[in-house]
């Protein structure tokens, strides 16, 4: 039972988090699919403010490359109003050498991190605990059970992957990377995720530490 309801509440959050994704979209003027044959698109928020960020870089038809930078602040009751900002950035690198720097680093291939949270915690050891199943009358019996130990960062920014070029489409969600890839370095997701965020941050000089 507790498997199907944290299946339940992951398959809700990650609906939740498609409706945002689209409303920015909306409000940025783009569409929800990705429109030229190769494009890349990382979306970096929300957290505990109302910014989102968007990166965009896409080659059209004619092997052109274009980088975009989104800036968004969401409408906050009467103390905020909606704000958007667009601008053209220009890489240090060559930028078909920018996406293929991107790929070796599995872009196409990440999960999501909701598919890899059996690996994001410390083995559990198996113990045998004392349990209550009488709450009336508070009887209690031992049983035996895996007391597991999981680290979560309390706030941070979650980053949504959408990628495609002529052959293949990915698209993944990672909160936290950075905490995780401390945490756990041994682990080869949280890792790629980090290196791609920061061939981005170093490429194009957005989202600085």
């Amino acid at each position: 039972m507790r498997n199907i309801l944290t299946s339940i509440l992951i398959l809700c959050f990650i609906e939740a988090n498609a409706q945002h994704w689209s409303d920015i979209n909306a409000d940025l003027g783009i569409s929800d699919s990705l429109y030229y044959p190769t494009e890349i698109r990382i979306y970096a928020g929300p957290g505990i403010t109302n910014y989102t960020s968007l990166f965009r870089m896409y080659k059209n038809e004619y092997d052109k490359w274009t980088a975009e930078f989104y800036e968004h602040w969401s409408k906050v009751d009467s103390t905020s109003e909606l704000k958007t900002e667009k601008t053209i950035l220009n890489s240090k690198s060559d930028m078909e050498y920018v996406y293929l720097n991107l790929f070796r680093s599995y872009i196409f291939e990440l999960p999501n991190r909701s598919e890899i949270d059996w690996k994001l915690s410390e083995r559990g050891v198996i113990k045998k605990e004392e349990r209550r199943y009488s709450s009336k009358h508070k009887k209690t019996r031992t049983e035996w059970d895996i007391l597991s130990k999981k680290s979560a960062a309390l706030d941070g920014t979650s980053y949504f992957f959408r990628v495609k070029n002529r052959y293949k489409t990915n698209e993944f969600e990672f909160g936290n990377p950075f905490f995780y890839n401390e945490k756990y370095p041994e682990i080869d997701e949280p890792k790629y995720v980090c290196e791609l965020i920061e061939i981005i941050r170093s490429e194009f000089e957005i989202w600085k530490k």
